[in-house]
């Protein structure tokens, strides 16, 4: 497969751009293939230049954290958990498909839908999030009724969705030089305003709270990886190294320093919507620039969501029935998913931060498992080697059912169960380790190695381990 990188490279090479995005769920040819890693750094970067990322990063302080440990947890939660994602954005240029139809593989044509339904629901969800968070923002400047101002965020990611990947692209790239600015200008306001040493040190250390706040910081990582193979599909299949490091790279910058930025603001008032505190530190008429910025900045990686949402509700409907991926049928499915989002948010304009963090929890509890029995199956069991009509071909070797990806993933998640810590369940052993919340780890521990010895198959040959050193090069070297 990499001996054939080259030549499809070349194809590649000399393939254009399309206006509107007509690809879905299906395969990208070779001959279409453009685009260069470097890309992905600024996608996934903008990708997190928002104040979303910013709330985040207050979570650790709502727990009642001090700034420097929420500081540890930042850093361990984004630069473990954005393992993941990129490992999974890899994979991307090798099979020239979106990532959640890769699950076919690991759970089965029709066992995948469990995977499928998951996401779409976790698209819906961080796109009203998004939505809420950017109608909020406006009305509380502007003025005005909140559910238009929503109806109006809904539309404008729409837009960006409904034309698609290289404009998804495009739009990051500015967004990313746009919010730098931004938020190097809200951290200097933050800094002019006042800082004290003694609110950096309020709060009080806790070892389950600080496990707490990583877990939820490394499942905002994680939570990208439903995304990835997304926007490193259309790459030519010997570029993985490259979008492995550009996108690990830029996921993680971006959201250590902004994660950062909101524990510094959060402990000014820990209790407070970040964008209504960084109103008040900005001023009236400084502050509420900052806001509308910061409010209109969802709306880019918002777009993510609604063509995320595209994308998985396509790739359901192809379980049940074969059709074409067109212009017209990308915008139909967009406007049904955009009006579903919206509706939630609507319904979710409580407490946000509660819900928000429990979310992020949950989540975790779902995405472990599958995340660890999909890049098992790529990287350790088949070392990248699928055939393509097989993802498409309901009667192929994948089955209907996978036994094994669903037997993994439904004991995984029950292993994960005593441990878990949720405003709604919190588990014995949790509850045994002062509400310390290890589900995830005790996840990725339990279903790696489980899967790896069901699913090895010695007849289809397994790779040798320095197959993986392609995946894992420095970056700069042939890959990119």
């Amino acid at each position: 497969m990499r001996a054939m990188a080259t030549t499809q490279g070349a194809a590649a090479s000399s393939a254009k751009r399309q206006l509107i995005e007509e690809h879905s769920y299906d395969y990208v040819p070779v001959t279409e293939r453009h685009g260069e890693t470097r890309s992905l750094f600024f996608v996934w970067f903008g990708a997190s230049a928002h104040v979303l990322t910013v709330v985040t990063g207050a979570i650790a302080i709502s727990l009642g954290m001090n700034f420097w440990w929420a500081l540890v947890a930042i850093l361990a939660g984004n630069l473990l958990g954005a393992i993941f994602m990129a490992l999974h954005s890899a994979q991307g240029p090798q099979l020239g498909l979106p990532q959640v139809i890769q699950s076919r593989a690991q759970f089965g044509y029709q066992g995948a839908l469990l995977i499928l339904v998951l996401v779409w629901a976790m698209y819906i969800a961080f796109a009203a999030f998004d939505i809420l968070l950017a109608g909020q923002g406006f009305q509380g400047i502007i003025g005005g009724n909140l559910t238009l101002w929503m109806i109006l965020m809904t539309a404008a990611l729409l837009l960006l969705a409904v034309f698609g990947y290289d404009w998804i692209h495009l739009f990051m790239k500015y967004q990313t030089w746009a919010y730098v600015a931004i938020f190097v200008l809200v951290a200097v306001v933050l800094v002019v305003h006042g800082l004290p040493l003694s609110t950096l040190n309020h709060g009080t250390f806790s070892f389950s709270n600080l496990l707490l706040a990583t877990s939820v910081i490394a499942v905002y990582q994680i939570s990208y990886a439903p995304y990835v193979s997304d926007y490193s599909r259309y790459l030519a299949p010997e570029k993985a190294t490259g979008t492995f490091w550009n996108t690990y790279w830029g996921t993680c910058i971006v959201s250590i320093a902004l994660m950062t930025l909101g524990a510094a603001i959060a402990t000014l008032a820990p209790t407070a919507q970040t964008l209504t505190e960084v109103k008040v530190i900005g001023g009236n008429t400084l502050g509420s620039i900052l806001v509308l910025l910061l409010a209109f900045g969802l709306l880019p990686p918002s777009a993510m969501n609604i063509y995320g949402g595209i994308l998985s509700t396509l790739t359901i409907g192809n379980n049940f029935s074969k059709f074409r991926s067109t212009v017209p049928l990308r915008i139909v499915v967009g406007v049904g998913v955009s009006v579903i989002a919206l509706l939630v948010a609507t319904a979710g304009q409580g407490n946000f931060m509660n819900s928000f963090e429990n979310y992020l929890t949950a989540l975790l509890y779902f995405l472990v498992p599958w995340t660890a029995i999909n890049l098992t199956d790529f990287y350790l069991v088949r070392g990248g080697k699928y055939r393509t009509e097989d993802f498409f071909n309901p009667a192929g070797p994948f089955g209907n059912f996978a036994w094994r990806g669903l037997l993994v993933y439904f004991l995984t998640f029950a292993v994960e169960v005593p441990f878990m810590n949720t405003s709604v369940f919190q588990g014995p052993i949790s509850k045994a380790m002062g509400g310390a919340d290890i589900a995830w780890i005790v996840g990725l521990v339990v279903a790696i190695p489980l899967y790896y010895v069901l699913a090895r198959n010695p007849k289809a040959g397994t790779p040798d381990v320095s197959d993986l050193s392609k995946w894992l090069e420095p970056a700069g070297t042939k890959g990119e």
